[in-house]
């Protein structure tokens, strides 16, 4: 599988007719008939429902969608970053982080970094946590925002942002509506679970506050990242729980609703390699935490 075949699937995905995403491409439609289904057969299923009228994506489809954006983002964040790479003169720091981070850290932060340090490239990778931890611990990340625990002698993190968990619901499912929601009253219906490799302790958070309450988790799928649960979410394949960034995304047929006390509280970390001799390091872990004690 080629970037070209995710640059056309999305072409076509968002236009929802051949003839429109050629142009848009600047290739012929024969063409990219043949490359999506070059594509189709890589995948192993149908990812388009094409008609003489009209071109629908599938449910796989819709799933692939997502994440073939966020593979051509990456492409061009690697592309950038070699090209920046190849500058000298310029000092690199490169952060790893989730969802919190980008929506609840980083936009307060950031800006006064690159004021102290002007000649500062910024690199971010969007990763789950457990990549995070092994990023750090091979050098390929600098600063890493990550969910608990952290038991690595090698590593120090502390503690800089706290979420409570909300419920996730499709916007069609029963108990979608406004206001604080019961946790006990989503017992039985079908639970996107986060993976307990790659997110830390959220997936035990979860269980220890079913347990408590006495909340069914009827589990129907398990999942790595936010992204493929969200995914889940808006096709109607059940709820989730996550940490409260998720009233800022913006994402297809999904809605959420706080939960009634007691809350489920989560921790977001931020952690570094011991002995790091880097100023900018240092300065981004000095204003993070300052900004945190306001």
């Amino acid at each position: 599988m080629e970037l070209r075949h995710l640059r056309y699937f999305v072409a076509v995905a968002e236009e929802l007719n051949f003839t429109r995403a050629a142009q848009r491409l600047n290739t012929a439609q024969p063409s990219l008939s043949q490359q999506i289904q070059d594509l189709e057969q890589q995948v192993g299923v149908a990812l388009l429902i094409r008609t003489k009228r009209s071109v629908k994506l599938t449910v796989a489809g819709t799933a692939f969608l997502d994440e073939a954006r966020l593979t051509l983002a990456q492409a061009r964040r690697a592309i950038a970053s070699a090209r920046q790479a190849a500058q000298a003169g310029e000092s690199t720091l490169v952060l790893g982080f989730g969802p919190a981070a980008e929506i609840k850290l980083f936009p307060s932060t950031l800006t006064s970094l690159r004021a102290s340090f002007p000649k500062l490239r910024l690199e971010f990778r969007s990763m789950t946590t457990l990549q995070q931890r092994e990023a750090l611990l091979r050098n390929e990340i600098d600063l890493a925002f990550l969910r608990p625990p952290i038991h690595e002698p090698r590593l120090e993190a502390i503690p800089v942002l706290r979420e409570q968990l909300l419920a996730v619901l499709p916007a069609g499912h029963p108990l979608a509506g406004e206001g604080p929601l019961d946790f006990a009253q989503l017992s039985g219906y079908p639970f996107i679970e986060v993976s307990p490799v790659h997110s830390g302790n959220l997936f035990d958070l979860v269980r220890a506050a079913a347990h408590e309450r006495g909340v069914k988790l009827n589990t129907v799928h398990q999942v790595v990242d936010v992204l493929t649960g969200l995914t889940l979410v808006s096709l109607g394949e059940g709820y989730t729980l996550l940490p409260d960034y998720a009233e800022s995304l913006e994402f297809r047929n999904v809605t959420t609703r706080r939960l009634t006390p007691p809350a489920i509280e989560a921790d977001l970390l931020m952690a570094w390699r011991k002995g790091d001799p880097s100023s900018e390091n240092a300065a981004l872990r000095d204003l993070i935490i300052s900004r945190q004690r306001r």
